[in-house]
């Protein structure tokens, strides 16, 4: 898709015609806890129309049923067949490129460990052939040592998505891409991520929903990530002003503005 050089600013989506909807959910359907303004309205509203839509997600803390259970939650109908997160891509890409028990070193939370297990890898410290680098809020020195040691060693660096700051209650906080680049600044490599903007979970979430491309619109509130995914998969993208503020620095353009759903 060929990159907008003007974008269109709406005065509601109403004015775009579509039959499928995907979407970020940090900063667009929530911020912490709490739904953001029109949010759930507008899904409620489509659901009840019965247009399809899907939630994806670069946060990797949560597995589907616990997204699910959050959106549901927040008063918007969803199953977990509806959410595709960057974990589930992640380790999809890496169980096509590893046996079942390689040694892995993970940053990451509780949840997304126990889900590295079940895929069949081995969580290591040491001499491990994969470090894998989701988002956690306890990440220390330490911790970068050890992903530093076994990356020097050899292990590939892979991050589950390349976000530097993602919208909490009180502003703003360090995404799983900022872990990751610290980590790939200290060992001299480059980090392969694997969530937005890679189109292939986009085209997952089609996939689930039976939907082709020119059909769908994508709703986000990164342009280096949402935005692009979209627009690398052949998809409409909707920047919606209601999570992280344009970066006017970006060299990706949205094809369409919107102050809120």
């Amino acid at each position: 898709m060929t990159q907008p050089h003007n974008p269109t600013r709406l005065q509601s989506l109403d004015e775009l015609e579509f039959s499928a909807v995907l979407s970020d959910l940090d900063g667009i359907v929530y911020r912490g806890d709490d739904a953001i303004a029109g949010a759930v309205a507008r899904f409620r509203s489509w659901h009840d129309q019965g247009l399809p839509y899907c939630f994806i997600t670069n946060n990797a803390e949560k597995s589907a049923d616990d997204f699910a259970s959050k959106i549901i939650g927040l008063g918007i109908p969803c199953t977990p067949h509806q959410v595709v997160s960057a974990a589930e891509v992640t380790l999809a890409y890496v169980s096509a490129r590893y046996a079942p028990g390689t040694p892995v070193y993970v940053v990451g939370t509780p949840s997304f460990k126990n889900r590295v297990e079940a895929a069949g890898f081995v969580l290591a410290s040491t001499a491990a052939q994969v470090v894998l680098v989701a988002l956690d809020r306890q990440f220390d020195y330490s911790m970068m040592k050890a992903a530093l040691r076994n990356v020097l060693g050899g292990a590939e660096l892979i991050g589950t998505n390349p976000d530097l700051i993602r919208p909490v209650d009180d502003g703003f906080e360090p995404g799983a891409g900022a872990i990751a680049h610290s980590i790939a600044t200290a060992a001299g490599v480059s980090p392969k991520f694997i969530g937005k903007p890679s189109p292939d979970i986009i085209h997952l979430a089609m996939e689930r929903l039976g939907v082709q491309a020119q059909s769908a619109i994508m709703l986000g509130d990164q342009l280096d990530t949402d935005i692009l995914a979209a627009q690398r998969a052949g998809v409409r993208g909707v920047f919606v002003e209601t999570g992280v503020p344009i970066n006017p620095r970006s060299a990706v353009k949205t094809e369409y503005l919107l102050q809120q759903l």
